[in-house]
């Protein structure tokens, strides 16, 4: 496979999914990894990352003729950049990722979730303006709430799951559903059930 025919290639997400190979992405990533290092992106820093995105792009389509998974393309930026005496590059890049990786790991961690409640984290604690976080009620139905979101998003299709965390969509009421056949939020015809 060429590098002019890598759009024919597929990567596997970290959730199963299948998606078309965009190789912009390899540049935003590297790009932002330079931003973190150094705090802007220079032109001279922009030709030598064009270059180092070409050495990736070229070892992807050596390797990879159909599919490729995600950790793969990650190992392949890794390595190319310390191969290119961009060691401290490369360790933004990994830092950013494994922090990536942490937080996602996070959002369907028990204890991390529970932690962020009795932090007193405002996200957390002031998600529902209509609800005083002071009272012991609703710190019991926020602890509910905490345990009932990550039982829903460990039920929820993987690609559901990953696309309500990154904030693509919003599964409403997850703390309650899809785990218990509720809803809060639904529009009733009053006049009609009730026959007026």
């Amino acid at each position: 496979m060429s590098v002019e025919t890598l759009t024919a290639l597929s990567v596997t997400k970290r959730d199963g999914r299948q998606v078309e190979f965009q190789k912009e992405k390899i540049q935003r990533a590297i790009e932002k990894a330079e931003i973190g290092l150094n705090g802007t992106l220079s032109d001279e820093r922009m030709v030598v990352l064009g270059r180092i995105v070409e050495d990736v792009l070229a070892e992807i389509s050596r390797r990879f003729n159909d599919t490729i998974e995600i950790y793969e393309i990650q190992n392949i930026i890794e390595h190319l950049l310390i191969e290119d005496g961009e060691s401290a590059l490369a360790q933004e890049y990994i830092s950013y990722r494994v922090d990536r990786d942490l937080r996602r790991k996070n959002q369907l961690d028990f204890q991390w979730a529970l932690s962020r409640l009795t932090n007193k984290e405002a996200s957390v604690v002031n998600e529902n303006a209509n609800k005083d976080s002071k009272v012991f009620n609703t710190q019991r139905d926020l602890t509910a709430g905490t345990v009932g979101k990550i039982i829903g998003l460990k039920m929820l299709p993987p690609y559901v799951a990953n696309a309500h965390l990154k904030g693509d969509i919003h599964y409403h009421d997850l703390d309650y559903h899809p785990y218990m056949p509720l809803t809060n939020c639904c529009l009733i015809d009053f006049e009609h059930m009730l026959g007026l």
